[in-house]
């Protein structure tokens, strides 16, 4: 939880002011936490997804905050803004073997394949080297984050040119990335320097449509701030930071995209993200996976590192689902030593080279 005070920047900074009354919130936040962790056993879904399974252990992680805030401009108008969030994470345990799911909405689907797949015995290892890779609903959000929003944020535009202006190659399908703050975990519609949030298209199909901009770097721009800038404490620099980065929805049946699939892997869930902004390289871990065999699942894999490259991504992504779904993972994003809680979405999309390097 944030501290509480107040702190005056350099001339383009904000006032930013927590809550006075933030530690009131501290009880309905446990509150809200244990409401979210009991609502879940009353449901009966781990009852009845570990039938049979009594060795089978859980662990439920729930997190939670609510925010008020208050920010002054620089011309001293202030607004004020509530930003909530509350996010969890499952972890099973069966023996030696450990397996992390991201809970959502409606996770009796993915409760009961985490738990398939925990007992199915022990996971295969893959062989480096570069292969196809469909990724389940939500997840390549994270490479729309990676990829394209650290590269067109304003300030790193400032200090170097990023991959991403260098041009783009022709999409196989029609391609659209997007950040809007107002929606997803810890949305805001004030920004940390008062100014009102928008969203931002960010990419539209081959060629760059936005940036994401704060004070300092849309004046370097002559242009208006988008509303992205924020920062974890009235102690820290403002920054342009994403909100809630998402792949639009294309055409293609979610199903027909992994049976029209000959092989490669099927990607469920991923963590570590990090990104080359200049070279347009990022990397993750990915934690929970399938090798596909002839259109559809088979064996699970272990955890392995995977790297996409910015170019590959516009020019082998070739099926995109109609699927759209948001904070399928758990997200939070640290630049400048800042940690912001951050939301992604993406429908199934399929990518004709991902590398596998461990």
């Amino acid at each position: 939880m944030p501290s509480r005070g107040a702190a005056l920047g350099d001339a383009l900074s904000s006032i930013h002011v927590t809550d006075p009354l933030l530690d009131a919130f501290s009880e309905p936040i446990r509150a809200e936490a244990a409401a979210v962790e009991e609502a879940q056993r009353q449901e009966g879904l781990f009852e009845a997804a570990i039938a049979g399974h009594e060795d089978l252990d859980w662990t439920l992680r729930v997190v939670a905050f609510h925010q008020n805030i208050w920010v002054s401009d620089p011309d001293g108008n202030l607004s004020s803004d509530t930003r909530r969030g509350c996010r969890a994470e499952l972890k099973l345990g069966l023996g030696s073997r450990s397996h992390t799911v991201d809970w959502v909405a409606s996770p009796e689907g993915k409760l009961a394949s985490a738990i398939e797949r925990l007992i199915a015995g022990p996971r295969r290892r893959l062989s480096p080297g570069t292969t196809c890779a469909v990724f389940d609903a939500g997840i390549a959000g994270l490479i729309a984050h990676e990829l394209v929003g650290h590269a067109l944020e304003g300030d790193v535009l400032q200090r170097r040119r990023t991959w991403i202006q260098g041009g783009l190659p022709k999409t196989c399908r029609p391609f659209r990335v997007e950040d809007d703050p107002r929606r997803g975990r810890a949305a805001w519609k004030t920004d940390d320097e008062g100014v009102s949030s928008r969203s931002v298209l960010l990419t539209d199909d081959d060629r760059v449509a936005g940036y994401l901009l704060d004070r300092t770097s849309a004046a370097a721009r002559s242009a208006a701030s988008t509303g992205h800038g924020r920062r974890s404490s009235f102690r820290d620099p403002v920054r342009p930071r994403m909100g809630c980065t998402f792949v639009h929805a294309g055409d293609d049946d979610p199903a027909a995209i992994l049976s029209e699939t000959s092989g490669g892997v099927f990607v469920r869930r991923m963590i570590a993200g990090h990104t080359d902004a200049v070279r347009g390289v990022a990397s993750f871990i990915v934690t929970d996976a399938d090798l596909i065999e002839a259109g559809r699942c088979t064996t699970p894999l272990e955890p392995f590192v995977m790297e996409v490259r910015g170019r590959d991504v516009w020019s082998s992504l070739d099926r995109i689902g109609t699927d759209l779904v948001f904070d399928a993972c758990v997200g939070s994003c640290v630049r400048d030593g800042q940690p912001l809680a951050v939301s992604v979405g993406a429908p199934t999309i399929r990518l004709g080279v991902i590398t596998v390097n461990c």
